[in-house]
Formats: structure tokens, sequence, C-alpha cells
């Protein structure tokens, strides 16, 4: 490295030239840094799980949903979810949100279809019809809480609580933000007139923790570069030479930036530390170079400024070259992960501490040439910490055998407590805290609804197997009885309800006729009703062909130890009771922040030896000993 210092001090206009042609094209690309959030950024689209989610998303219409919920009651502008006030303001939101370009449908009170009993059978009602709430509303009430369709998805059982279902184009992250900006600009005037609303899906999740964790970020940034400053102050008694640092270490952000912006690669959750490590990382060769110059100007004050820089680089070279590379070479090992974000994550780190490590030993001795020569104050600081250093030496060197013993007995003790004790989870209460916004909004509909997210099981059937076959009915119903005991899931969904409900009215509303058709004929006759009646809603459940269909499994949220048991269970549930010529996906949701976190400890396991291996080489070579390495 003391061979580029020397080449920069000698020819300077060259070398910024370089730098500037370099930090040109790289200015470029910083751009074109954009926020992504999401599994499917974090995970990547060839991911299985991402694959199942879209698979179900394209088989039954549109991106995962967003919820919308809202309370009645004391202190609201509602006493019910079906009063007029609330009624009209469900209208008005179901109007606006289903005008935007980034969503498909709608599903709210106002809108979503009633079926009542008819002289020919039964007819489809909604709580407004041609944009007037129905005067029958009272009694339409009453039979929407007698729909398990009904309660705990679109209105709580005390109707208290109404919930709006927002159905986006795709789940794309560029969706996901438009769309959380679409919701929160439609309701922020509905808040002003009153209104209590708490805003729950898979992509709205992503992108709140996505800009929680960017705005805690960027408060941790100002701070970060203050503690580096004071740190730098301290070290260097310059203003100058504690500037021209920080700026350095700036630039070296920059072209990181830039090359994330070129390579195409959007800023996510995990890239948003992407500031804070390159400039805690590359600071230290500058802290090398200084701490090294200022002791070269201590001991020769009337040699010339290049010199010391040249010796300054030449002393600190090797030890910044190896620190850089095995730093490097750590953050790469996390490209040996299966989840798209680490793979970022592993290329684009090093990449910025290289960048570090060439400003340093380029453009830093550069800015340290044009500062006024001052008194190597910062050499007295450099030096108080020998005697101290040496004394650590000194009593290693006396008591080498205590000490290694006592080293061995912290490493059995806390390694027992790593393996015995240590338990990785993750827990959305615990991570955010119960003053997130988020987290209150998951509390509050989970205690009116009974859920706040879902696992979706997307059943395949074999071309032998008719949906309308009493035996194939009878096997799902068993099934999705089954898997409600199951610790996690609360209630299964799915087009066996809307049969019971449809028999029920076809049989004068009498309600021990709320179950299964006797027959294939009695079920086939149940589906065309629905197909013609309320074909938006079958489609929910069942394919257009009818070989298709979907049960959704809703449940609250849980720690991934326990989403690990349930995902075992309905895995169990799964294989023990449906036929095995069924093809069957369990996703949704809770499935893929299962796979997602699963992944992330894997990663975590896979690149420890990784980094530990490639470490070792690189030090063996620099040490030239392998045990000195180990």
């Amino acid at each position: 490295m003391h061979r580029l210092t020397e080449f920069s001090l000698r020819r300077p206009w060259l070398t910024l030239s370089i730098l500037l042609a370099i930090t040109v094209v790289l200015g470029v690309g910083v751009p074109k840094v954009k926020p992504a959030y999401g599994y499917r950024v974090l995970i990547g689209s060839d991911h299985p799980a991402v694959q199942a989610l879209d698979s179900l998303i394209e088989g039954f219409a549109g991106g995962y949903p967003a919820r919308i919920a809202w309370e009645c009651g004391a202190g609201q502008p509602c006493e019910n979810v079906f009063d007029r006030a609330s009624l009209e303001m469900a209208h008005e939101l179901t109007q606006e949100l289903a005008s935007a370009s980034n969503v498909m449908n709608v599903l709210g009170p106002s809108n979503a279809s009633i079926l009542v009993p008819s002289e020919d059978g039964f007819r489809v009602r909604r709580f407004v019809e041609n944009g007037v709430v129905v005067e029958d509303a009272h009694e339409l009430a009453e039979r929407a809480l007698d729909d398990p369709l009904w309660v705990g998805d679109l209105v709580s059982d005390d109707a208290r609580v109404g919930v709006i279902v927002v159905q986006p184009v795709d789940n794309e992250p560029e969706t996901d933000l438009q769309l959380t900006d679409t919701i929160e600009g439609v309701l922020k005037p509905l808040r002003a007139r009153g209104f209590s609303f708490y805003v729950l899906g898979d992509g709205h999740r992503a992108v709140a923790m996505g800009r929680v964790l960017a705005r805690s970020t960027s408060k941790l940034v100002p701070v970060l570069a203050l503690v580096i400053l004071v740190v730098l102050l301290i070290l260097t008694r310059s203003w100058q030479q504690t500037g021209v640092t920080l700026a350095t270490m700036g630039l070296a952000l920059l072209w990181t930036l830039g090359v994330l912006g070129w390579l195409g690669w959007p800023q996510d959750g995990m890239l948003q530390v992407l500031a804070p490590l390159v400039v805690i990382v590359g600071v230290c060769d500058a802290v090398h170079i200084l701490s090294r110059y200022a002791a070269e100007r201590k001991s020769d004050p009337t040699s010339s400024i290049d010199h010391s820089l040249f010796s300054a680089a030449r002393a600190a070279g090797p030890a910044c070259v190896i620190t850089t590379l095995t730093t490097a070479a750590a953050f790469a090992s996390f490209t040996a992960s299966d989840l798209d974000t680490f793979v970022r994550f592993g290329v684009i780190l090093p990449i910025g501490v290289l960048a570090c490590l060439l400003l340093s030993f380029s453009l830093l001795p550069l800015a340290l040439r044009l500062l006024p020569a001052e008194s190597p104050r910062s050499a007295r600081t450099s030096a108080a910490w020998g005697p101290v250093m040496d004394s650590f030496v000194d009593i290693g060197n006396r008591r080498a055998a205590p000490l290694l013993g006592a080293a061995l007995t912290l490493l059995v003790f806390f390694g027992v407590g790593w393996v015995v004790h240590l338990r990785a989870d993750t827990y959305l209460i615990e991570a955010f805290g119960e003053s997130s916004e988020f987290v209150q909004a998951v509390g509050f509909v989970e205690d009116a609804l009974g859920s706040s997210q879902t696992f979706e099981v997307d059943i395949q059937l074999p071309p032998e197997t008719s949906i309308e076959d009493p035996a194939t009915l009878a096997t799902l119903a068993m099934f999705s009885d089954s898997v409600v005991e199951v610790p996690g899931v609360n209630e299964a969904e799915s087009i066996l309800d809307l049969i019971r409900r449809l028999n029920r009215l076809v049989h004068g509303d009498v309600p021990e006729y709320a179950r299964l058709g006797d027959s294939r004929l009695a079920n086939a006759e149940l589906l065309e009703l629905l197909s013609f009646d309320d074909p938006d809603n079958l489609g929910r459940w069942l394919s257009l062909d009818r070989s298709r269909l979907r049960i959704s499994l809703s449940g609250t949220e849980i720690s991934q130890r326990e989403r690990e048991f349930a995902v075992a269970a309905l895995g169990d549930r799964i294989r023990t009771t449906l036929p095995a010529a069924w093809e069957v996906r369990l996703t949704g949701a809770g499935a893929v922040q299962y796979d997602w976190i699963r992944d992330v400890q894997a990663t975590q396991l896979r690149s420890f030896p990784i980094a530990f291996g490639l470490v070792f080489i690189l030090v063996s070579i620099f040490l030239r000993s392998w045990k000195l390495g180990l």
C-alpha cells in the first residue's frame, strides 16, 4: 500500500483526476439506489417459499392482501360497524381504494355479499346498493353476524370492529410501497373525521418494518459520526485531520452506494446498515495511518511531510491490508447464503471495505499533505497508551499458564451456555416493542378478530378427483377440523363454508342444513349457484376449472419456535389426513416467515465456519505460520 501512497504523493494531479473520474462514474449510480422491502427482496424470487406464494396468488387473483380495521363504539364516530356513519365511511374508503392503479379489488362490509333466503332459494344482498346504505341494514347485520365468512374476516363478533381487505395487483416490492402510501393517503382525511384505523398485511408489515429500520439507521449515522469525530479529535488533536478523515470515509461510502446502484440492487433491510458498517470499518485504516504519521513527525520533525507520510504508509500498510482482507473475507462468507439479501450483503460490504483501504492510502495522504504544519501533539496521545499496553503484554509473559487456564475455563463455561441455553428466535413484539404502531395494530386486530396472519394450504386435485364428490369434501372437512387443533391456528376457512351456508339457504334457512351436500349432484348444483350469483366470492377459494382449492388458516402472531412447531404439525396433518395423490403446498405469510427466519439461522451457521476458515488462511499466510494463524 505504501507504493500507492508514493504514487499519489508524486503524481497528485493524476491521482486526483483518477479518483474524480471514479467518483463521477459511481456517483451517477447513487440516485439509482432505491429502498425496497418485503420477503421477495430479502429471500429472492427464485426461493421456493416465494414461488409457492406466487403460485397461490396467481391461482386465486392478486397479491397478498392488506387489512384495514377500524373501531366503533365509545369516542368513535360510529356506534357499530353496521350503522350508517360506519357503512358510508366504508363505502367511501372502498370506492377510493378500488380506483387506485395498484389495487385489484377491495372487499369490506359495504360491498361484501350476504346470501339471504328468497322465494327462488336465495339472493345476494349488500349493505350499500346503488351507492346508498340499504334500509334493512339491521336485518342484514343479524345475518352477517351469523355468517362464518363475515365474522373474524370482515367484522368482529360484537360488531365493534370492521375490516376492509385490499387486494393489490401483485406482491412486487414496488406495489407494496405504492399500496402502503395509497392507503395512508386515503385514510388521512378519514382519521381527521375521528375514525381510528389499524393497518395489517404482509406487504404493509414489510414496508413498515423497513421504514422503521431506515429511520433508526438515519438516527444512528449522526451519532456514529459524532462518536468517530470525538475519537479522532482525541487521537489527532486536529480539526483538520479529523475533517479530512471523515471526508475520505464519506467518499468511500459514496463509491459503495454507487456500485450498489449500478448493480441495480435495492437497499433492503439488511443493507440499511451499509453506511454505519463502511464508516466503522474504514476509519480503522485511517486511524492506523494518522497514528503512524504522528509518530513519524515526532521522531523526526525536520523531515518532509511527504517522507513522514510515506514512512507512515510503509509502517501501517501491512496491518491495514491484512485487517481489510480478513474483514472483507468475513463479509464475503455471506454469499454462501440461499437468501438474496445476504448475497448482496456479502458482495457490497467487501467492496466498501476495499474502497476505504484504497482511499486511505491515496486520497487521505494527499489531504494531509495540504494541511498546515502542526506540532505532533497527537503522538503524545498514542504514546500515552504505550505503557498501558506494555503492562498487559508483560503480565501475559509472566503469567502465561494461569491466563491460558482461565481463558480455557471461560471458553468452556460460555461455550456450554451457548450450546445449551441460547435459542435463536424471532418474535415481532419483542423485536419492535409494545409502543410500535404496527405491533399495536397486531394486538388490536387479534383482540377483536382473533387473528392477524394466515397459513395457506394450496391443494391441486388429481384429474380423477372431483371437488363435488362428498368423499372429497368430507376429507377436506376432516382436515379442516384437525388443523384448528394446532397451536397458533384458530380457524380454517374454505369452499366448505360457502357450500354449508348456501345449502342452509336453499333448504329454507333451516340451521341443521348448514352442512355439505349429500350427493355429488347436490354439491355441483350449490357450486353452480355460487358461480352464477357470486363468482368473485367463489374465486377466492376455488379455481375456475375446480381442480385447485385453497384453505386459509388464520392465527395469531407467534414466535419462530412456535411457528416451527405449527409448520411441523400442519405438515403432519397434511400427510396423515389428505390423500398422497393430492398435490399440497403450505404457503402464506406464516410459512414464508418461517422459511425466511430458518434460512437466516442457516446462513449464520454456514457463514461462521466459512469466515473462520478464510480468516485463518489469510492470517496464516500473512504471519507465515499456521500455528500463529490458529
